[in-house]
């Protein structure tokens, strides 16, 4: 048997919507999806309740659900609100950090400088790397609505992968993060970690221009 049938099902249908199997914009029948993954019905609604929260399927009250369109509009809002979030939870962690916390970040920060050809190793790398900064913070909420954009975000990245100059600029970015964290420097810190996201973001968004996405998805 295939090894993605041991993947819990949500998974399967993320990597699904990812790869374009089920299109943007289609509608999730709950018994054809049955007969796709070989479940029964209720799986499938958990997956799609879990999948709506990441961000990757809209349920509409009777009428079902829908997969997402990932365009140029919903990736701006999406970074408009990380670099407003990020840089709040930024701000504990930089007057807590200790040399644990730094000796940690560094670790993780030479695994990535190895520059792995691995789209999907690296955003894990750098989920590892902001997760250190960021999964001690009391705020839950903002916590959970960083992680479901961060899902869509990697997934979008696996459709489109960073650059070789994207990698190098990742580098810097948190080379410079991790100087401002060691200084205790509250404010350097959050303005780095907000042009962080700003350059992840217009990066982004022109691998999905070269990619042919439509600009009238954008409203442009």
């Amino acid at each position: 048997m295939p090894e993605k049938s041991f993947q819990p099902l949500h998974e399967r249908m993320r990597e699904d919507i990812i790869n374009g199997v089920l299109a943007e914009g289609s509608w999730l029948k709950t018994h054809d999806l049955a007969r796709r993954y070989q479940v029964s019905t209720n799986p499938i609604r958990e997956a799609l309740h879990q999948l709506s929260g990441e961000g990757f399927v809209i349920i509409h009250r009777n009428r079902g659900a829908r997969v997402r369109t990932l365009d140029e509009a919903f990736v701006r809002n999406i970074f408009d609100i990380r670099a407003l979030i990020e840089p709040y939870l930024a701000s504990l962690f930089v007057e807590q950090a200790t040399d644990e916390d730094l000796a940690a970040m560094e670790k993780v920060q030479l695994r990535i400088e190895e520059r792995p050809e691995d789209q999907i190793k690296l955003d894990r790398l750098d989920d590892a790397f902001h997760g250190i900064m960021y999964d001690r913070h009391f705020n839950q909420e903002a916590l959970a609505i960083r992680q479901r954009h961060s899902e869509v975000v990697r997934g979008l990245a696996r459709r489109y992968p960073v650059s070789p100059a994207r990698r190098l600029a990742m580098i810097e970015e948190h080379r410079a993060i991790m100087d401002a964290v060691a200084r205790h420097d509250v404010k350097a810190t959050q303005e780095i970690v907000e042009k962080h996201a700003r350059a992840a973001e217009r990066n982004l968004i022109q691998r999905m221009r070269q990619a042919g996405l439509p600009r009238a998805w954008a409203g442009e």
